[in-house]
């Protein structure tokens, strides 16, 4: 019997249904430019409104690769939208778009997800045309700042929202959230820095019963009688009261009914050890923020009651300038932290208390992946001893922690999954140290930022490190054209800082990738 051959098949053989699973998977200049000039047949399946691939069309990316000119831009996206009317998901972020653009919206009937951030040009007029996209699900709209309370009157139609953004829409007022509670669907709704939000918008938000997350960073209009109209949101599991600095005790009595949160920021707010009394009735607690120390009057008889929120796994403390090894001992018992921010900003003039006998209790929190201790100037290359049990870190910052030296580094190359290390203003390394960190061959981000004693023997050590990305060494002033020999074996390099690095001639940065231009 003579042998068959076997048939021929071709893509463009594939039913419809095939080929738009095989376009999904392709990037979005590719099936823009290239993919519809194939043939007729992938041209109909890439513009099909049925079988037409559901990708997220991101055109600022788009803009970049294909190089099309800003004043153009606006013609070509609604070009686009009107020959891919499957697009589902559309990002604008940072066009410089009008509002005419958005009247495309006629074209997208099947999108549910928008994002202008930072289209700073749209106004209450544009949203008139994305009010036309009823099956839109996310709205981002941060940095819009024409917007007013009338775009939010628009913004009500769109009844299958359950995402909606506004940060820094300063315009926006209390007025405009009474047309925003109509959205009933809302799960996740985002005020910060709009600074016109009182206590009265809160009460229209009230009504919002399905939110889940709840964002008012820096409302600062905002009083303990607004926190009383939330406890309606008993669905809420993230608020953020963030520069909220009128929130105090009182607020947070009303805060601990709200039994199902999981996070809640407090930075800023005027809180004593009485507010984390009512704290520590959240037992779902997973992530609490407690920075900035300008407000915060709190005692270790306060920390006594975080030592109760046993699900916590994040906590920060950044900023709060008078923690103490007692407060530590405290933090201690949280056994589940995997992220914890003691650091301060290498700028600001705080005190830290924080000694080796307070790392001595941290090293109990063997989950731990992620420590800032930025700023803590009291502890010696002995409580990095402490440090170097943390067995999981991951990412670890020592900047400014002006006691350490190479003893204390060879303590931390013990850390063998770190990743991320900063040891910025770290004075007394040398490159002997750098010897010691060279065993950490995992790391991808290296700050060494103003180590001045650092010089081209220590590059020798870091170029070991095959997997860094990222090197900072601003400020090291005795590294030359010699070190960046070293620095240039480091293949992986995208981002290399050396301002101030005053004996680096163009020579020596030719020899770096990463610096050519």
């Amino acid at each position: 019997m003579p042998e068959q051959t076997p048939a021929r098949v071709c893509l463009g053989d594939f039913p419809d249904e095939i080929l738009s699973l095989i376009f999904s998977h392709v990037d979005t200049p590719t099936l823009l430019s290239a993919v519809p000039n194939v043939c007729r047949g992938w041209r109909a399946t890439c513009t099909n409104d049925v079988y037409g691939p559901n990708v997220r069309l991101e055109l600022r990316s788009v803009q970049n690769q294909l190089r099309i000119r800003h004043e153009c831009l606006g013609l070509w996206i609604a070009a686009m939208v009107r020959r891919f009317a499957w697009v589902i998901d559309l990002n604008l972020s940072r066009c410089c778009i009008e509002d005419g653009v958005l009247e495309c919206s006629k074209w997208m009937m099947r999108i549910t997800s928008l994002d202008l951030y930072a289209c700073y040009n749209i106004t209450d007029t544009g949203l008139v045309h994305v009010a036309k996209l009823a099956q839109l699900t996310f709205l981002d709209l941060e940095g819009c700042h024409k917007i007013t309370d009338t775009g939010m009157r628009h913004v009500a139609k769109l009844k299958q929202l359950t995402s909606l953004n506004l940060i820094c829409c300063d315009k926006i007022t209390d007025t405009g959230l009474e047309d925003v509670v109509q959205l009933t669907q809302l799960t996740s709704l985002n005020l910060g820095f709009c600074k016109n939000i009182t206590d009265k918008g809160l009460e229209h938000i009230s009504q919002l019963t399905q939110l889940t997350r709840l964002d008012l960073c820096n409302c600062n209009k905002i009083t303990d009688t607004g926190l009383e109209h939330l406890e309606l949101l008993a669905q809420l599991t993230a608020l953020n009261l963030y520069g909220c600095y009128d929130i105090t005790d009182t607020g947070l009595e009303h805060v601990a009914k709200l039994t199902q949160l999981t996070s809640l920021g407090l930075d800023s707010c005027y809180i004593t050890d009485t507010g984390l009394v009512h704290v520590a009735q959240l037992t779902q607690l997973t992530d609490l923020l407690l920075a900035c120390g300008y407000n915060v009057r709190l005692t270790h008889k306060g920390f006594e009651n975080v030592a109760k929120l046993t699900q916590l796994t994040h906590l920060d403390l950044g900023l709060y300038n008078h923690i103490t090894d007692t407060m530590l001992f405290h933090v201690a018992q949280l056994t589940q932290l995997t992220s914890l921010n003691l650091g301060g900003n290498l700028y600001c003039d705080y005190t830290r208390y924080i000694t080796d006998t307070g790392l001595e209790h941290l090293a109990k929190l063997t989950q731990l992946t992620k420590l800032n201790l930025s700023g803590c100037e009291k502890f010696t290359d002995t409580g990095l001893k402490h440090v170097a049990q943390l067995k999981k870190l991951t990412s670890l910052d020592l900047s400014d922690c002006r006691k350490i030296t190479n003893t204390g580094l060879g303590h931390i190359a013990q850390l063998t999954r770190l990743t991320s290390l900063n040891l910025e203003c770290c004075y007394n390394i040398t490159d002997t140290g750098l010897g010691h960190i060279s065993q950490l061959t995992r790391l991808a981000s290296l700050d060494l930022s103003d180590c001045r004693n650092i010089t081209d023997t220590g590059l020798e050590h870091v170029a070991q490190l095959a997997q860094l990305t990222s090197l900072n060494l601003k400020g090291c002033r005795e590294i030359t054209d010699t070190g960046l020999k070293h620095v240039a074996k480091l293949t992986q390099i995208t981002c290399l800082n050396l301002k101030w690095c005053d004996k680096i001639t163009d020579w020596g940065r030719d020899l770096v990738p990463c610096l050519r231009s």
